[in-house]
């Protein structure tokens, strides 16, 4: 078993972060988890928020799913993502 360690920042608006189809983040937070070994986890998320917006999102363990985004939300407000690992 490892733990995710996940990080979420927004300046406004929303943010959700997923893993498969579990809600895990909400909003700028830290959150902790353990994970099952030897299998594929996908990390997805949903930005709503005002154009020009700065948010990140940051996987800092395991080491297999290290992960860092910065990005800024565009005309319409809305970005979504997606992240595949696997240890």
């Amino acid at each position: 078993m490892s733990k995710l360690v996940a990080s979420t920042f927004i300046d406004k608006g929303s943010i959700w972060l997923y893993l498969d189809d579990e809600l895990i983040a909400k909003g700028s937070e830290t959150v902790t988890m353990d994970l099952p070994a030897e299998e594929e986890f996908i990390l997805h998320w949903f930005v709503k928020a005002p154009k020009g917006t700065t948010y990140s999102i940051s996987i800092s363990s395991p080491k297999e799913a290290q992960y860092q985004l910065t990005k800024i939300t565009k005309e319409s407000g809305k970005d979504f993502g997606i992240f595949t690992f696997s240890f």
